[in-house]
């Protein structure tokens, strides 16, 4: 019973912080983080599994990142993303690895290692909280949440093999190359094929017996579960399999024809994501409390001046991974650029505002805290792990430290900046929308000759058509016309949008009206109702 209370409690807090972020402006990751350390405050208690954790949090959130991730935009990207989610990883555990070792004698080589290894990931989920309203362009912003995607996989094998060295001493590169290469595309099979053989089968089944929408997305939203589970059970990576389910996901939706399928599942999806975003976050801030008070116990045993040594090391640490990124960035682009020179001729500048963004982008979220949490409690001879209280303060404070600087930082860096316009979504939407709009004419103008083909109503069919024919080219005049005709254009399409809204709304009223003088059904009237939201998302979406 109590740890029911306590998870209500949870999702009420989730449900207040999102209007409560607005009135407040503070990023919505670090208001949960605040709720989550006054709730501890009122003796609100959560026991953290980390790999229950992963399992029912990160795999979900993942496969609802990569669910919706556009497909072109991860083709055109996917040598940058795996660049930087494959060979930054690496580089940064090096380098973060010996850095830490360096700034932390007491803290052995191979513990080192695995700090650095759980700091490596990015966290899509934490990016997003965080640049909520900052204008980032769609293209960075689409390379950083590919890379945080795939990176995940990368950092745990890492994570795993520099365990593996604190507990027995030794480790094999060989052995760790075929490891991951196993874990990886092992993970990205078990996910995919899941998600195929799942979403295919729901679909054969609705062609044979017809829709139905609440358990197709119930299945959906069981996917990530899914995938991660047998994955983990054969050995591969889960946190892969549930990207890779979300991409299959994504591929088999679109081929759904049900229009009720489609717009519950995006509105549950929102619920789903939401909501475990918001538990992360509260949850991360109801550990800081009991991690605080172990900084005096932590700084007697490692023998450090004061505890504001921890702070210094937490600092360093940030900056270090800032910098391990911004070289990592600045190389690549080089190499490109250098590249491009020999091929065409062209040189282009150093973005330097692009490579701050990317070094401020780094932000570690639920993954690192996860993975740092699972650190083993002692060696094979039983003594405990030198170092691994100190390395989950250390995770805690560069995990807060990231994303106020990603908070603060990225909102001055990215102020002014003006995407380009054959690359913004507001160009490639006007052109979706203007061919959208030409196929259905062209549809209109075949079907109009079909059904009023010997028919005693044929002069009605053509004026229907007229009509609907008219919506559209009034679509197209106000995307591509001349500047007085597309502002008449955009005029009367607003018009009429709010005209046929106003009217859907009194439908709506006057449904409710014959509802409560028990004039109509209850089960009638939420089909009706159910039609009348619908269209209404739909104009509201024009």
């Amino acid at each position: 019973m109590e740890q029911l209370t306590t998870i209500l409690i949870l999702l009420f807090a989730v449900s207040l912080s999102g209007v409560a972020s607005l009135v407040s402006r503070i990023p919505l990751p670090l208001f949960q983080i605040g709720l989550g350390v006054a709730l501890a405050a009122l003796h609100v208690h959560s026991t953290l599994d980390p790999s229950l954790f992963l399992l029912l949090f990160v795999a979900p959130l993942l496969y609802v990142d990569a669910f919706r991730f556009p497909r072109a935009e991860f083709l055109s990207l996917r040598k940058p993303i795996l660049t930087m989610a494959v060979g930054l990883v690496v580089f940064t555990v090096v380098g973060a690895g010996y850095f830490i070792h360096w700034i932390i004698p007491t803290m052995s080589l191979a513990v080192s290692f695995a700090l650095a290894s759980v700091l490596s990931p990015t966290d899509a989920v934490a990016l997003s909280g965080s640049v909520r309203g900052v204008k980032i362009p769609s293209r960075l912003m689409h390379l950083l949440e590919g890379e945080a995607l795939l990176n995940d996989a990368s950092g745990l094998v890492c994570f795993r093999f520099a365990v593996a060295a604190a507990l027995t001493g030794t480790f094999s590169t060989s052995n760790a190359l075929f490891t991951f290469l196993q874990v990886s595309l092992g993970g990205l099979a078990v996910g995919a094929l899941v998600a195929f053989v799942v979403m295919r089968g729901e679909r054969w089944i609705g062609t044979k017996i017809g829709s139905f929408p609440s358990g197709q997305i119930l299945l959906t939203l069981l996917l990530p579960f899914a995938a991660y589970l047998a994955a983990e059970h054969l050995g591969f990576s889960g946190i892969l399999s549930s990207v890779a389910a979300g991409f299959v996901g994504n591929w088999v939706l679109q081929e759904i024809p049900e229009a009720e399928t489609r717009i519950k599942s995006e509105a549950i999806t929102d619920m789903v994501q939401f909501t475990f975003n918001g538990f992360i976050f509260i949850l991360l801030g109801l550990q800081l409390p009991a991690i605080g008070k172990s900084i005096s116990l932590i700084v007697k045993q490692e023998q450090f001046r004061s505890a504001w040594v921890v702070g210094i090391f937490v600092l360093s640490i940030t900056l270090c991974l800032a910098l391990l990124r911004f070289l990592w960035t600045w190389t690549s682009l080089k190499w490109t650029f250098y590249r491009e020179k020999r091929n065409t001729g062209t040189r282009r500048p150093t973005p330097k505002r692009l490579l701050v963004a990317m070094s401020l982008a780094g932000v570690r979220g639920a993954v690192t805290l996860a993975a740092v949490l699972s650190l083993p409690l002692t060696l094979n001879d039983g003594t405990a792990l030198p170092g691994r209280d100190l390395a989950i303060l250390l995770s805690a404070g560069v995990i807060l430290f990231s994303l106020v600087t990603a908070s603060v930082g990225l909102p001055v860096v990215m102020k002014g900046v003006e995407e380009p316009p054959e690359s913004s979504r507001e160009a490639q939407e006007r052109k979706a929308r203007v061919l959208s709009a030409q196929a259905a004419i062209k549809r209109l103008e075949e079907v109009q000759h079909q059904v009023s083909r010997g028919s005693d109503v044929a002069d009605g069919v053509a004026a229907i058509a007229s009509r609907l024919m008219a919506y559209y080219r009034r679509r197209m005049e106000a995307l591509t016309g001349d500047n007085p005709n597309q502002a008449k254009a955009g005029a009367l399409r607003a018009a009429e949008i709010e005209l046929r809204l106003e009217a859907v709304r009194a439908e709506r009223h006057e449904i409710n009206r014959l509802i409560e003088e028990r004039e109509l059904d209850q089960e009638a009237a939420r089909a009706m109702l159910h039609k009348l939201d619908n269209t209404e998302a739909a104009l509201q979406g024009n």
